[in-house]
């Protein structure tokens, strides 16, 4: 029995003890302690397997309460602790025994450590020293998830494997969310129409979905090599359609704009391609807005925009402004990580009596990390963006193998989509799209040192041509 399928075993008999014990002791914290402890020798096993599961897991993890009434998304945040826990150890394990990594040093490790460093040190004005503490470990142990992916993925097999692990898990979430809003109809432009799906609204579920369709298209528009056309433009209709049924004016304000980033990458060469993308769009969009009822709605959602005395943008100025007022009480290190949820009073004049299920924030990253970080923190953020899209328009300059230039411009749509939802919503708290967020950072410079170093990976390249 070869080593592989040993921990297969080993895997399979640790999932069914798990299940077994929790089924017992779901009530104690035994269930927790073996919980942690089973996933622990998971990642030890196999760190590449642990990523996978992980990003298999990641549409459809649930919230779990645990005994000490501390709330965790289960498996994906375990599995994610558990990840970033090994890789520290296997750093010092190869500091002491002096293994020198070949690999070029994390190019955003410098304003990565600034952030995360100033995020425990807003610590100082928090209103909750616990609080603040426990979602500043929680905060960077998603941050630190991009070092993970970085050391992970060091060839082309590695990056097929997740590719494999990723993709089709979210198309079945995409097209399992589809099918409940088409049941919901009645309620598409409401976060209600989400209930029985893997999302809970509409700016989580396009942000997501976004992500995939950039990468599909990105890969479509600039990879003419040989591959799998028709699996990926099947792919890139899914997550198409899955956004056409997005009711959220941030995620499609940002999808314009990094579609406008992926026809810039095209050239002057191309004009055809341009043309013909615009031309498949333009159709599609009007063949949807024929569609009974569909063309009113998307016209009365897009008249909002600017309408101040809309309840939703009220709401929003409102969140905005305290942001703002929070920012000016403690301009240099904020109020502290997760102050704004505790010190944000919903007004009842706005938003009527209904009460958040989740934590409130300020309806702005940017304005968040301002309010909570300070100028500090914001300049920390900024600093972090800005290093990414430099970093990746340089690599674009001296990369002309197809395959991996269609990666790295689909890996930076996606988070220059991202970056420009962030300016009207929140959503790095949530795994769905905190993961995808950070793992990008670690993704990129993976794959741009692979295209640099292509003729280390010759012999395994030719055996992965999705």
């Amino acid at each position: 029995m070869s080593f592989i399928q040993k921990k297969y075993i080993v895997v399979i008999l640790s999932c069914i003890l798990l299940g077994c014990v929790i089924g017992i002791y779901s009530e104690t914290p035994i269930a927790t302690i073996c919980l942690l402890s089973i996933i622990g020798i998971f990642v030890f096993i196999g760190k590449e397997l642990a990523l996978c599961a992980l990003l298999i897991c990641l549409p459809f993890s649930f919230r779990y309460i645990i005994p000490q009434l501390l709330e965790i998304q289960t498996p994906t945040e375990p599995l994610l602790g558990m990840l970033c826990a090994v890789y520290f150890l296997k750093k010092i394990l190869d500091f002491t025994l002096k293994n020198k990594d070949n690999r070029t040093r994390f190019p955003f490790l410098l304003p990565l450590g600034f952030f995360i460093f100033v995020t425990f040190l807003s610590t100082i004005n928090t209103p909750e020293v616990f609080a603040t503490l426990k979602g500043s470990i929680r905060a960077s142990i998603y941050m630190l998830f991009s070092l993970v992916v970085y050391d992970i993925v060091r060839n082309r097999v590695n990056l097929h494997r997740i590719s494999i692990a990723t993709f089709p898990s979210a198309a079945v979430a995409v097209i399992w969310t589809v099918i409940v809003l088409i049941y919901n109809i009645d309620e598409w432009q409401w976060t209600s129409s989400y209930r029985n799906s893997p999302f809970t609204n509409y700016s989580v579920y396009g942000s997501f979905t976004a992500i995939f369709f950039l990468v599909c298209l990105s890969r479509l528009m600039f990879d003419n090599g040989q591959y799998d056309r028709f699996l990926w433009t099947v792919m890139a209709i899914c997550f198409g359609f899955g956004l056409i049924m997005c009711f959220s004016r941030g995620v499609w304000l940002s999808v314009i704009v990094a579609i406008g980033f992926l026809l810039l990458q095209l050239g002057k060469g191309v004009t055809h391609r341009k043309i013909l993308f615009m031309g498949i769009a333009c159709l599609i969009i009007l063949v949807t807005f024929s569609l009974p009822g569909v063309y009113s709605s998307v016209l009365e959602r897009i008249s909002t925009t600017v309408d101040i005395n809309y309840a939703s943008n009220r709401a929003r100025l409102l969140r905005w402004g305290q942001a703002l007022n929070m920012f000016l009480q403690n301009p240099i290190l904020g109020k502290g990580y997760g102050a704004f949820a505790m010190l944000y009073e919903e007004d009842v004049a706005l938003v009527g009596t209904y009460t958040a299920q989740y934590q409130l924030g300020a309806h702005s990253e940017y304005l968040q990390v301002m309010a909570e970080l300070g100028i500090i923190g914001l300049g920390a953020w900024i600093w972090l963006n800005l290093s990414f899209l430099l970093f990746g328009l340089k690599a674009l300059k001296g990369i002309e193998n197809g395959f991996y230039r269609s990666i790295i411009i689909g890996l930076m749509a996606s988070e220059i989509s991202l970056m420009i939802h962030f300016i009207v919503n929140n959503l790095l708290n949530g795994d769905a799209i905190g993961v995808p967020f950070w793992g990008i950072y670690g993704l990129l410079p993976a794959v741009v040192y692979l295209a640099e170093n292509r003729s280390e990976n010759t012999t395994q390249e030719d055996l992965y041509r999705i």
